[in-house]
């Protein structure tokens, strides 16, 4: 008989951990699962999943000891508003991380770390593949969370904890940008945004299928590596995306002046919806061995689109 795999899951309440959660919460007899919790939780989801209360930066680390994964997956970042509330945030997750990394670095037996971070940190980089050897230019929301993400990229340098980070591209949800964006705009004024001139290469990924790589790499990725994650099929730009959801949706396609997203949003939001990265991979073989539920942009449209407005949710 395989033994079960020991995992703790840390940010298992938020966007990309919920759906994690119940990946992993539905295969109870591969995983024995101790998940952090600090905020409302859905109960019958995390039946026969142990718990411990307390945030990042203040949770019980014996309970680590105790319960001696071999895995820890990494999707908890504390959140601000504006730069400076980003930017503090950034510096409180640093201290926590670092503060889990010393303690895992004085013990005999050191689990894998699989930290879960983003391609904003790859910058702007035009139409060029982006692969996991791209130099960090972070921008937008990502200049002060770098800064949280910093001591795990350390120890994956270094060696100190067998450590991975993940970097998924644009993920589409429930709850995500998607649905804030463009769900909401077609309902309410039937219109759909385009920022800027639209020419920037969006790379798309399915939350669920984020959830489907993040569990492939408990088995399938190696310490010490960047892994990029995306649907191979699905890059295009927005100008293309927009129209395709017009095109299902019927809603008129409404151009945004970037002036007028600095002048409202800021320039980080600016960055945020503008900038263009074409997802590329050093590890065809890991991406090879997922099986993808959505490969392609229409999938994904139309899975994340209410029936009501011509999806299938």
């Amino acid at each position: 008989m395989t033994a079960r795999r020991r995992i703790v899951l840390l940010g298992g309440t938020g966007f990309i951990g919920s759906a994690l959660t119940r990946k992993l919460a539905a295969d109870r007899g591969t995983w024995d699962l101790l998940m952090l919790i600090h905020r409302q939780a859905n109960l019958r989801v995390l039946e026969q999943t142990d718990t411990v209360t307390g945030s990042l930066s203040s949770f019980d680390l014996g309970r680590l000891d105790r319960f001696a994964p071999q895995t820890i997956l990494h999707l908890a970042r504390l959140s601000g508003k504006g730069r400076w509330g980003r930017l503090w945030a950034a510096t409180r997750g640093a201290r926590a991380n670092a503060r889990i990394i010393r303690h895992l670095a004085a013990r005999p037996a050191k689990p894998h770390v699989i930290y879960v971070s983003g391609t904003l940190v790859y910058g702007d980089c035009g139409a060029e593949p982006v692969d996991e050897t791209r130099p960090i230019q972070p921008i937008a929301f990502a200049r002060e969370y770098l800064r949280a993400e910093r001591p795990w990229m350390s120890a994956l340098e270094n060696g100190a904890i067998p450590t991975t980070i993940l970097r998924p591209a644009w993920i589409m949800g429930q709850g995500s940008w998607f649905e804030e964006i463009y769900v909401k705009g077609i309902r309410i004024h039937r219109t759909i945004p385009l920022f800027g001139e639209g020419r920037n290469l969006m790379s798309l990924l399915d939350v669920e299928d984020c959830a489907g790589l993040i569990q492939h790499a408990v088995r399938e990725a190696k310490p010490g590596r960047y892994y990029n994650l995306f649907a191979p099929g699905a890059c295009v730009t927005q100008q293309e995306f927009v129209e395709r959801l017009a095109k299902l949706t019927g809603a008129e396609v409404r151009r945004v002046a970037e002036s007028s997203i600095r002048r409202q949003y800021g320039q980080a939001m600016l960055e945020a919806v503008t900038f263009s990265n074409r997802s590329a991979t050093q590890y065809p073989e890991f991406m090879g061995g997922y099986s993808f539920k959505f490969p392609l942009v229409d999938d994904m449209i139309r899975h994340n689109l209410p029936a009501e407005l011509g999806g299938s949710r």
